[in-house]
């Protein structure tokens, strides 16, 4: 696999977990709801930032990790591989179990200062969450090849950067549109059964690339 494609692999990997409705999805409705648009948008970018240091800690550690440990490249996929199938397992199981969230209060000026320091809240949020280091990596870490350029490393601190930001700033925009929010919310269903999907596929492919390495 090209260092291209496997950035646009690990691009649409990242997004299908963006996407997944999650606690991140719930403080973004939450932030724009009660906060406003400004506020939801400080918000996506501290948890984009936050993303933005899993992803380079990751993806710099793995080569070293490479070199002290090398045949931990043989179990990483699998551990890949489980994470993002118990991921897609739980997307799907939310989907069938899935319950309609009521509709919050709207933005106001006291609620946004109830609501404290949108950038802190969300980098602070995702920094301190432990399942966020297992997810980056396992999954970065467990699909990365042996050897990459700096410029493929960099490319991909960026990508998942921007991808968050995009997303959670969309969040935070549409979210504070009454119609679009309702829009959005019921399709949650879909949404969950979409990405459950696209993060079962992407854990089998991974299977497929744990039997490879076996026989290297």
């Amino acid at each position: 696999m090209s260092f291209a494609s496997l950035l646009f692999t690990l691009g649409c990997v990242h997004f299908a977990a963006l996407v997944a409705p999650g606690p991140d999805f719930a403080l973004m409705l939450r932030a724009s709801t009660l906060g406003g648009r400004r506020h939801a948008f400080l918000l996506a970018l501290g948890l984009s930032t936050a993303i933005m240091m899993h992803t380079a800690i990751v993806t710099f550690a793995a080569s070293a990790l490479q070199q002290v440990l090398p045949g931990i490249m043989r179990v990483l996929p699998w551990l890949a591989a489980a994470w993002l199938g118990w991921l897609g397992w739980s997307c799907l199981r939310a989907a069938w179990q899935f319950q309609p969230v009521q509709g919050e209060d709207t933005a106001t000026g006291d609620n946004a200062r109830q609501l404290g320091n949108g950038w802190w809240t969300g980098f602070a949020t995702n920094v301190l969450n432990p399942k966020a280091y297992v997810y980056f990596f396992s999954v970065i870490a467990g699909m990365l090849p042996a050897v990459s350029p700096l410029q493929f490393k960099l490319s991909l601190v960026a990508l998942f950067f921007v991808l968050a930001l995009g997303w959670f700033g969309f969040l935070g925009w549409a979210l504070n549109i009454p119609r679009l929010r309702n829009w959005l919310m019921s399709h949650e269903r879909g949404t969950l059964y979409f990405t459950g999907a696209i993060l079962t596929v992407f854990a089998l492919l991974l299977v497929a690339q744990g039997v490879a390495r076996l026989s290297l």
